[in-house]
């Protein structure tokens, strides 16, 4: 998803909202984690996303608290082809404000998947929707403009490796290229084309317990994470005004964080940690619970409009 709104200190918290799934690879489990998108297609639906994050501004004080939450629903066309839709909405403290952000629908498409070496490349186009949040008269209004963002996402779990202490290891990454349709505003403020990217370590407890030796029950269902995303505006940027942040600055939080793989459900939490004072101040938090149609419902409403649902190996043998 992608929701700016009128914080500099929130833009990773609310104007960089990924799309949420899960994806099987193989034996590899690719958790919907919390900064970026996993990079394969499924029938789910994400109810609710929830952010946190405390702002800062230029002076060094503190800034407005931002709050959000997010529900999408994936749809799978194809085995290989997903679209997607979502919104969220969003509040503030100190001042007050609130409102619904644009809605953003997503086209997703599996480029190459390798089983064998827990492999997956994805591309995606989404859109914003401009006008189609709050309106302008509400005290937190929705982006009056669209904006259209290209994806691409990849993935590689170290199952085929020969040490048995790498292969529950996992990467996953994101890049997206996001253009705006407006320019220039009514006020001769500029909309910037921003370049996002991020990624993620994990470490698959549910593969250590599946594949390797087993674990306590507590634990053989947790994926912990190391993941982070990155903001960086790279054309059409005004020139930096007094009293504000510079908007060349890259913005972004990276943390901790862990993902519980269910049956038919995902819990996960991640605390998030601004780089800098453009970013945020202090500690915020996310969390997802995302439920897996295509395990819910495989003959109904979990299964692709067109041709066989994808083959999944089992993650969880013992």
């Amino acid at each position: 998803m992608s929701h700016p709104i009128k914080l500099a200190g929130a833009l990773v918290l609310i104007g960089i909202s990924p799309a949420f799934a899960h994806t099987i690879v193989g034996n590899r489990v690719f958790p919907a984690t919390l900064t970026i998108d996993d990079p394969g297609v499924n029938d789910e639906l994400v109810l609710p996303a929830f952010a946190y994050l405390q702002t800062s501004n230029p002076d060094g004080t503190f800034g407005p608290i931002t709050y959000s939450l997010a529900w999408e629903y994936d749809k799978l066309i194809t085995p290989d082809l997903a679209l997607t839709i979502g919104n969220e909405y969003d509040w503030q403290r100190n001042p007050e404000a609130q409102g619904w952000s644009n809605i953003d629908t997503e086209a997703k498409y599996v480029i190459y998947q390798n089983p064998e070496h827990e492999s997956i490349i994805a591309a995606a186009e989404s859109v914003d929707w401009g006008n189609t949040g709050s309106p302008s008269s509400s005290s937190l209004p929705s982006t009056p403009f669209t904006t259209v963002t290209t994806k691409i996402f990849g993935g590689k779990g170290f199952g085929d490796v020969s040490a048995d202490w790498l292969r529950p290891f996992a990467v996953t990454g994101e890049m997206d290229f996001s253009i705006p349709t407006v320019s220039i505003n009514a006020d001769q403020s500029l909309n910037p084309t921003v370049l996002t990217y991020g990624a993620t370590l994990q470490y698959s407890l549910l593969y250590e317990n599946s594949f390797i030796h087993q674990v306590p029950d507590f634990f053989n269902k947790l994926i912990p994470s190391f993941e982070g995303i990155f903001s960086t505006p790279i054309s059409n940027i005004g020139p930096p005004m007094p009293g504000e942040f510079s908007p060349y600055e890259t913005t972004g939080v990276v943390g901790p964080s862990v993902y519980y793989i269910g049956q038919y459900f995902e819990v996960g939490v991640m605390a998030q940690v601004p780089i800098n004072e453009a970013s945020g101040r202090h500690v915020g938090a996310l969390a997802i619970i995302d439920f897996f149609l295509d395990d819910i419902a495989p003959n109904s409403i979990g299964k692709p409009l067109f041709g066989a649902p994808p083959s999944r190996a089992n993650p969880n043998p013992l």
